[in-house]
């Protein structure tokens, strides 16, 4: 079993921070991230930063003519933009915890006691202990309980927004 001083669950701004200052520090750190498509947290994946592009590539579009087909066209282009910088900053942020000596697993976080967590993947079970195990789980969108509200085509969270692929 790996010990370390401190474990941290989640991959999010203040996760994956903490983790850098603390290996900088000398400090043996492990993170776990339940997907490597949620590296850099909610800010990076589903929220501040592919909202920005979105809108950037919005503005760009702005005043031009054109077809519905032609519309669609764009609105993939800035998908596929947006998808682009969203994967190199993943890749950035994973890198830089892994050159500061921060160990990333990838898996799902459950506690076994006090000390132990459970690292659960596709691929394998693994235990790790820590001195310190640190809670920095995220963000997640609410939906009111309204009536016909699951069987709408047109219901949106801030996440399935962000990954609709089609011009809405």
């Amino acid at each position: 079993m790996t010990v370390y001083e401190y474990v941290i669950i989640g991959f999010g701004k203040a996760g994956k921070t903490f983790a850098s200052f603390l290996a900088s520090q000398g400090i043996k750190t492990a993170l776990i991230e339940k997907s490597k498509e949620r590296y850099g947290g909610t800010c990076i994946n589903v929220a501040c930063i592919p909202s920005k592009s979105l809108e950037y590539s919005a503005r760009l579009s702005h005043g031009r003519d054109g077809s519905w087909e032609e519309k669609e066209k764009r609105y993939a282009e800035a998908v596929e933009e947006k998808n682009r910088l969203t994967a190199m900053l993943r890749g950035k942020n994973y890198d830089k915890l892994v050159q500061a000596g921060v160990t990333v697993y990838d898996g799902t976080a459950s506690f076994v006691n006090d000390h132990e967590i459970l690292i659960s993947s596709d691929e394998k079970e693994e235990i790790i202990r820590a001195e310190h195990i640190v809670i920095n789980t995220g963000a997640a969108p609410v939906l009111p309980k309204v009536e016909g509200r699951d069987r709408s085509a047109f219901v949106y969270t801030s996440e399935t927004l962000m990954d609709e692929k089609k011009l809405p």
